[in-house]
C-alpha cells in the first residue's frame, strides 16, 4: 500500500533530470490555494494517463465550458511515466500466447478476437501519438521506426513461430483480414544476429515502434490543456480520500493542501490506486511492483553511424531504446529478474518504494550492453551505465487496465484509468481519449477493447488468477523456497511484455 506524502526521497530518472527548465511544470501551483468553487472534473494524477485525460477533456466540442482540475501528489510525471523505458511500441504477435492463456493459468484469458482488438489498439496508439506530436509540433524527442523482439533460445524462437501462425490465422477470420500484417518473423538466426547485433540471437520479430521522452510528452499534454483556460494543475496535492457529501458532490481531501469539491472524479493513479480504494475488490485487483532502469552512454563502436537502429525487447534481457542524443535507456524485465535470481519476488512485487535500486539490478543493468551486444568494446570513463533509477508499476489480475465507471451506486461519479501493467505508453493515449468520451456522453467507443472495462464480474473473476507474490515469496531467501516447496507458495505470475 502506498501513502502520500511519501516517507522517502525517490530516485531521479534520466527523463526527470532532463526536463527541468522554465518550460517544464515543476512545482506548478505548489503553493496556490485549491479552488473553493465546485469544479466539473477532478483528475487525480499527472502522469501520462492524467495528463492525456486533461488534454482530451479540453479539446473543442468535448466538455466546452467545463472546468478541469488535475491534482498531483508530487510533480508532473513523478511516477512510472517519468521513469519508464521510453518506448511507445505495441506488442507484436509475441504476446499472443500470454493474452489467450486462461486467467487461472496466469494469462489474460482473452479470445483470439479479443486479443486482436487489444493488439490493434496498441497499433493505433502509436499512430495517434505520431499524428498528435506532429500536429501540435511538440518537441519530445520523438523517434519512429521499428522494434526488434529478439529471442536467444530455440524454445523461445519456436514459440514465436507458433504465435505468429496463430496471429495470422485469427486475422484471416477478422475485420483485419485484408490489412497487411505489420509484423514479420525472422527465423534465420544469422540474419537475426546481423540486424539485432545481439550475440546468440535465434530469431527476432520486426515491426512498427516509436520512442520518446515520456516526461516531456506528459508535460506537453498538460501544457496544451492548461493553455485552453479550462484546466489547471496543482502539484504537491496528494489526495488522501474521496467522500460524497449529502448534495451528491465529491469532497476530494488533499490533506494539508485542503479539500476540493467536484461533480466527477477521474482516477489516474496507476500503482497508487489501491490507497484510494482500501479494502475493496479494486485494491485486491491491483499489485504495485518495482521496476529498475538505467541510462547507458555507448562507446564509439555504438555511436555515430554505428548507433542502434531499433528499439528492443530481448528474451533474456531488457526492453531498450536508443534516445536521439542521450544514449541508451534500458529496463530490467521483472520476470527475468525473478526467474534468474537477480532479485527475489519480494524485491519486486508489492514493493512501492522507488527510492533505491537493488545492487543486483544495478550491476545487471550496468553490464548488459557490453555483455550482450557484439563488438561493444571497452568503456571509457564516462561511458557505460551513468544513471540508475526505480519506478513503481501496476499489475492487474488479468494484465489489462481497469477503465470506465467504477461499479456500484456508492461510486457514481468516480471513473478510473489505471493498472497499465508496465505497458501504458502503448495503450494510454487512446484509452483516455475514449474515456473522455465515456465520461462526457455516457457512450463506450467501439475503438476501446471491452476487455479493459471495469465491471463487478471482472473484479470477481480476478480472484481466480494466481497471485503475483505469495506469503512464502514475501519471506524470501532459502526459507521462502522451502515453504514454497511445501505448498505455501505458488510461484510468481508473469507480466507480459
Amino acid at each position: 500500500m502506498t501513502t502520500f506524502p511519501q516517507p522517502f526521497t525517490s530516485t531521479v530518472s534520466h527523463w526527470q533530470a532532463t526536463n527541468r527548465g522554465k518550460s517544464s511544470l515543476f512545482n506548478h501551483n505548489r503553493d496556490k490555494k485549491l479552488p473553493t468553487d465546485v469544479v466539473d472534473y477532478v483528475v487525480i494524477g499527472a502522469g501520462m494517463a492524467g495528463a492525456s485525460m486533461a488534454y482530451h477533456l479540453t479539446r473543442p466540442g468535448i466538455a466546452d465550458g467545463k472546468k478541469v482540475v488535475v491534482l498531483e501528489a508530487k510533480d508532473v510525471a513523478s511516477g512510472a511515466t517519468g521513469r519508464n523505458g521510453g518506448h511507445c511500441a505495441p506488442y507484436s504477435f509475441g504476446a499472443w500466447t500470454h493474452l489467450t492463456t486462461p486467467l487461472e493459468e496466469g494469462g489474460a484469458g482473452l479470445t483470439p478476437q479479443e486479443t486482436l482488438e487489444v493488439l490493434d489498439l496498441e497499433k493505433r496508439v502509436l499512430e495517434y501519438v505520431t499524428e498528435t506530436i506532429e500536429k501540435e509540433k511538440w518537441e519530445v524527442d520523438f523517434w519512429r521506426g521499428e522494434k526488434l523482439e529478439v529471442r536467444r533460445t530455440e524454445i523461445a524462437a519456436t514459440q514465436m513461430e507458433l504465435s505468429y501462425a496463430a496471429w495470422i490465422e485469427a486475422r484471416s477470420a477478422s475485420r483485419l483480414k485484408d490489412v497487411k500484417p505489420e509484423w514479420e518473423w525472422i527465423a534465420d538466426a544469422a540474419e537475426a544476429q546481423r540486424i539485432s547485433r545481439i550475440k546468440g540471437a535465434t530469431g527476432c520479430s520486426k515491426g512498427p515502434a516509436g520512442s520518446l521522452h515520456p516526461h516531456k510528452l506528459a508535460t506537453a499534454f498538460l501544457k496544451s490543456a492548461l493553455a485552453t483556460g479550462q484546466a489547471d494543475l496543482y502539484s504537491w496535492s496528494p489526495v488522501q480520500k474521496m467522500t460524497k457529501n449529502g448534495e451528491g458532490i465529491w469532497d476530494v481531501d488533499c490533506g494539508e493542501r485542503g479539500t476540493l469539491k467536484t461533480k466527477e472524479v477521474i482516477v489516474c493513479t496507476n500503482a497508487h490506486t489501491g490507497s484510494l480504494f482500501k479494502g475493496t475488490d479494486i485494491d485486491e485487483y491491483l499489485t504495485p511492483f518495482q521496476g529498475q532502469a538505467a541510462n547507458v552512454t555507448p562507446p564509439p563502436s555504438y555511436s555515430g553511424a554505428a548507433y542502434l537502429n531499433n528499439t528492443y525487447t530481448i528474451e533474456d534481457g531488457p526492453y531498450l531504446v536508443a534516445t536521439p542524443h542521450a544514449g541508451i535507456v534500458l529496463g530490467l524485465h521483472h520476470k527475468l529478474a525473478v526467474d534468474t535470481g537477480i532479485l527475489e519476488a519480494k524485491d519486486v512485487f508489492g514493493n512501492a518504494d522507488d527510492s533505491f535500486v537493488h545492487p543486483n539490478a544495478k550491476a545487471w543493468l550496468a553490464n548488459y550492453c557490453k555483455d550482450s551486444f557484439a563488438d561493444w568494446g571497452k568503456e571509457a570513463p564516462g561511458e557505460g551505465g551513468m544513471r540508475f533509477w526505480a519506478g513503481i508499476q501496476c499489475a492487474t489480475k488479468n494484465t489489462l487496465p481497469l477503465v470506465g465507471q467504477v461499479p456500484g451506486e456508492r461510486y457514481k461519479g468516480i471513473w478510473i484509468a489505471a493498472g497499465f501493467h508496465g505497458h501504458g505508453m502503448a495503450r494510454i493515449a487512446l484509452t483516455t481519449k475514449y474515456l473522455a468520451k465515456l465520461v462526457t456522453t455516457g457512450k463506450w467507443d467501439a475503438g476501446l477493447p471491452l476487455s479493459f472495462k471495469i465491471t463487478t464480474q471482472r473484479l470477481e473473476d480476478g480472484k481466480k488468477a494466481p497471485p503475483y507474490i505469495t506469503d512464502a515469496d514475501k519471506v524470501g531467501g532459502v526459507l521462502g523456497k522451502v515453504l514454497g516447496g511445501l505448498g505455501y507458495g505458488g510461484g510468481v505470475k508473469s507480466v507480459a511484455r
